[in-house]
């Protein structure tokens, strides 16, 4: 997530360029591969490994440009709307489509039908991925090979409280990361952390924020405080502050 925010400032930066030309792009276009790569990631192990309090911070950075451009994913949203307020009713449609879309079956089917239609989702879900990128990766040699995983498989499982016991030694399923997530505990950490916001606007928050546009940037905001920009050339209007981990008066660095 710190590496996501991070790059996302420093793409900002560039649309407010004279190099970008008024062009403008998402950190993470849902419906290019940066789907799997970034987008479908970030939800399912932050929602996987006890993170789903961050689930603002992270659909903040996947908004950016897809917002503008009226793209929404619904299974993404559909996985988030427990822990992200306001998001309104998730569409129907999927941005890349198969194999992503067969899931929204399991959320409309009734809690005893899902360990079937998970299982049948489980079974399709290589040939259902044959348009993504990580299909046929084992046999290219030039190429880091990460696995066939359907890490949203068992972000659904844990969200929906699904029994796994039928599929769980099923191809592709990560079983380990789907036990890990039902041993957490049942309630999210809260409160969650305010989402990061750019220079010029109201801080949410009262408390220590920070920005990685300057070393040693942690400082106390009242709530309704405008944050101020920090000058330079590359981050002019586009200085993005973060809310501190450490919100002791003694800490000096929020990360």
């Amino acid at each position: 997530m710190e590496w996501a925010e991070e790059y996302a400032q420093c793409h900002a930066a560039y649309h407010n360029s004279p190099e970008a030309g008024n062009h403008m792009t998402p950190h993470a276009a849902l419906r290019t591969e940066d789907y799997w790569t970034m987008a479908l990631r970030l939800v399912c192990f932050g929602l996987l490994t006890g993170n789903a309090a961050q689930m603002p911070r992270v659909m903040q950075f996947l908004d950016y440009g897809n917002e503008d451009m009226d793209v929404r994913d619904g299974l993404l949203e559909r996985l988030v709307a427990p822990f992200v307020a306001g998001r309104g009713t998730p569409p129907d449609t999927a941005t890349r489509h198969l194999p992503y879309r067969k899931l929204f079956k399991v959320f409309d089917a009734a809690p005893d039908k899902r360990p079937a239609l998970m299982a049948k989702y489980l079974d399709e879900w290589y040939h259902a991925s044959r348009r993504e990128p990580y299909i046929d990766q084992h046999g290219e040699a030039d190429f880091s090979f990460y696995g066939y995983w359907s890490w949203e498989a068992a972000a659904v499982t844990w969200l929906l409280q699904i029994d796994d016991s039928s599929y769980r030694d099923m191809p592709f399923y990560p079983r380990d990361l789907a036990d890990f997530a039902h041993n957490l505990p049942a309630t999210p950490a809260t409160p969650s952390a305010p989402p990061p916001t750019y220079a010029g606007q109201s801080c949410p928050r009262a408390g220590y924020w920070f920005t990685l546009a300057q070393h040693g940037s942690r400082r106390q905001f009242a709530q309704d405080d405008l944050f101020p920009e920090i000058p330079s050339e590359t981050s002019k209007g586009l200085t993005l502050w973060q809310w501190a981990d450490d919100q002791g008066d003694q800490g000096t660095s929020g990360q």
